[in-house]
């Protein structure tokens, strides 16, 4: 479908719907928190916990494991097989620095005897006791999954606290942000957590895609008040769509932070991330006091999953991890097993090569204890993640590409066809795909940090985007002006910047059968290049695939771009990260990324790339290049200000030190 362009008004919200939400919330939760149940006092066991050794705060994490399982009201025997012993084998194969565990799924019933949520019928001992009293031992620190706005036993009890429909039915599933369910569970429960089990955290699971419109009385009186609209829209095709829709988003926002301000207050050292805010999947500036932002991507085309939200979150300023799914769908459609180890491992270095955390995902037996065959995969994984610690965990990226990921029109055209209120913007990934498949480094930024930063980037590529926000475009048009170099992909982004283009000087570069044309456009000391959808070849845009693409993607890349910092003499299977190490040396990351990747469910072997012939260009003759970890030095030629040389294996992620 074809991206129409829109009026500012309908995709930014009405700045005073923002204000006038965030005034509102406090006002509406003092009354939801009436009924709410007493604040949990801490008890003998959590003080107990006392002298037990330090836990590094999930921002100094780098390693961890992640358990749930989601209890329901027939499972059994829940706790009667979580020992310590089971815990400490978990501990002592995979040494993770925190362990996060199953509390409460979003059936809303809870694995633990609580006292102010829902306890599973099934409990018969208080294995979250088992988990705290051996992680603290241990030093590992101990989070709890938790299913945030997705709640259905809390909605069985109290359907008041529901998003309601268009029709005025009720959610089973869905909580409502305006409700009373923050107050009345949500903070009580994850106090209860920090100060009578003394766990350090929680990921709060199901919260900013899950999070429903709201046609509740509450919910249209203030939009009513805030926007001065009679009528509530119900569709993409009614007035006041776009401000509904942002009424919601900044609803979620204050939610957000007002939920973790109220945890802080009483549990200082409580540290709560929300699954997927502040992500790809909600693709904005943080905006509320999270401690750290993280995400579970897809088990089945795993790579190309981390490879983007991996180069989204290393530019949001905080720290970071992002979760594998440790399984995956089995190729003859029964069932689904563990991946094998190398599998995993690729995974693990996407992570790494940006800077990130990483973790796994383990399910729980249906009596939450684990099958410990399960962690072999990730105990290989984590041995791996483990050698390259010290190279890769807060490494900064150095300035190459930056992709700009465009928050506001993938809001509006979710928006225009009735999409959720936070999609993940999946439609960008093949555009990621064939840069990196040129060997190029590569981040992606959004907005904000786009206006930025885009001064240290020797290229700028805009992808598709039919809104390019007024703030941007005018840091666009200084950042040519002074002699940057931007690529415009697909008429949108090149119809949007129409009005820079004008000032500009525009002349044709190449012409290809099929209507494919690249244009050219001076301004100032730099300049643009165009590269419009021809007619009829939308979709080929859209997917960014098709030869003519991909070789007028080459020419445009290397025009703009003719000397990156690191080439190969032939295109490689390798994703490239040229990043600064913690120690200030500068690295080069090599990401095995041979193979069926996207189409495969489980991979059983990934061959090596293989006598690598690459060019590194560096402001002075190196004193030593050395592959890590396999701990390898490398002969190399200098010329030019250059050093050539061959890196003779990535089996799977290498990475060249230059000292």
């Amino acid at each position: 479908m074809r991206l129409s362009p829109i009026s500012r008004r309908r995709f930014l919200a009405n700045s005073s719907v923002l204000a006038l939400c965030a005034a509102a919330s406090s006002e509406l939760f003092a009354v939801a928190a009436d009924d709410a149940p007493a604040t949990p006092a801490p008890d003998d066991f959590a003080a107990s916990l006392a002298d037990a050794p330090k836990r590094l705060r999930r921002s100094e994490s780098f390693l961890g494991v992640h358990f749930d399982f989601h209890a329901n009201e027939g499972d059994k025997n829940i706790g009667a097989n979580t020992t310590p012993e089971m815990i400490q084998t978990i501990i002592d194969e995979i040494k993770p620095d925190y362990i996060q565990t199953d509390c409460k799924g979003h059936r809303g019933l809870c694995s633990y005897p609580t006292k102010v949520g829902n306890p599973a019928p099934g409990i018969v001992a208080d294995a979250l006791k088992v988990w705290r009293s051996t992680t603290a031992k241990n030093g590992v620190a101990l989070y709890m999954h938790y299913s945030g706005v997705w709640d259905n036993e809390a909605l069985a009890k109290r359907p008041e606290w529901a998003v309601r429909r268009p029709d005025g039915s009720r959610s089973g599933e869905k909580t409502s942000v305006f409700g009373g369910y923050r107050d009345g569970l949500l903070v009580p429960q994850l106090l209860e957590l920090a100060n009578v089990y003394g766990v350090d955290g929680a990921w709060v699971d199901g919260e900013c895609w899950a999070t429903e419109l709201d046609y509740s009385e509450t919910a249209k009186k203030l939009f009513r008040e805030q926007t001065g609209r009679e009528t509530v829209p119900t569709g993409p095709d009614q007035e006041g769509w776009a401000d509904w829709k942002n009424f919601h988003r900044e609803a979620f926002r204050q939610y957000l932070r007002d939920y973790l301000t109220a945890v802080r207050e009483k549990a200082p050292s409580f540290q709560v991330a929300s699954n997927w805010a502040f992500t790809d999947h909600m693709p904005e500036p943080v905006s509320a006091p999270v401690e750290y932002i993280s995400g579970d991507y897809s088990r089945n085309n795993s790579v190309n999953s981390a490879r983007y939200s991996a180069r989204f979150m290393a530019a949001q300023g905080i720290p970071w991890d992002l979760m594998a799914w440790s399984f995956a769908d089995r190729a003859d459609g029964q069932g689904w097993a563990q991946k094998p180890g190398p599998q995993l491992c690729r995974e693990a270095a996407c992570v790494l090569a940006m800077g990130g955390g990483f973790q796994a995902y383990i399910t729980q037996e249906r009596d939450g204890s684990v099958n410990l065959e399960k962690i072999k995969p990730m105990a290989e994984a984590a041995k791996f993640c483990r050698a390259r610690q010290a190279l890769s965990h807060r490494s900064t990226p150095i300035p190459q590409i930056a992709l700009f990921c465009p928050t506001e029109s993938h809001y509006d055209y979710h928006d225009s066809v009735g999409g959720a209120l936070f999609p993940m913007i999946t439609w960008q990934r093949p555009i990621l795909e064939r840069l990196l498949e040129a060997n190029y480094s590569v981040e992606i930024f959004a907005n904000a940090a786009l206006c930025e930063k885009i001064a240290d980037y020797p290229l700028v590529v805009i992808f598709r985007a039919h809104v390019l926000p007024p703030e941007l475009k005018a840091k666009v048009a200084e950042y040519v002006r002074g002699g940057g170099a931007v690529l415009l992909l697909g008429s949108e982004p090149i119809n949007a910047a129409a009005d820079v283009l004008a000032d500009g000087e525009t002349v044709d570069l190449e012409q290809r059968d099929g209507g494919w044309l690249l244009r050219e456009c001076k301004l100032g000391a730099g300049r643009f290049v165009l590269m419009p959808t021809p007619e009829g070849r939308h979709a080929e845009v859209v997917n960014a695939t098709g030869a003519p693409f991909a070789e007028l993607l080459q020419i445009a890349t290397r025009r703009l771009f003719p000397a990156p910092l690191v080439e190969f003499a032939t295109p490689q299977a390798l994703d490239v990260t040229v990043a600064r190490a913690p120690d200030g040396r500068l690295t080069v990351h090599l990401v095995n990324v041979s193979g069926p990747h996207a189409q495969a469910g489980l991979i059983d072997k990934i061959d090596p790339v293989v006598n690598i012939e690459t060019t590194l260009r560096l402001p002075e003759r190196p004193k030593r290049l050395r592959l890590e970890p396999s701990g390898v030095d490398l002969a190399f030629d200098w010329a030019d200000g250059a050093a050539k040389f061959t890196v003779p294996s990535v089996p799977l992620h290498e990475i060249v030190v230059v000292d």
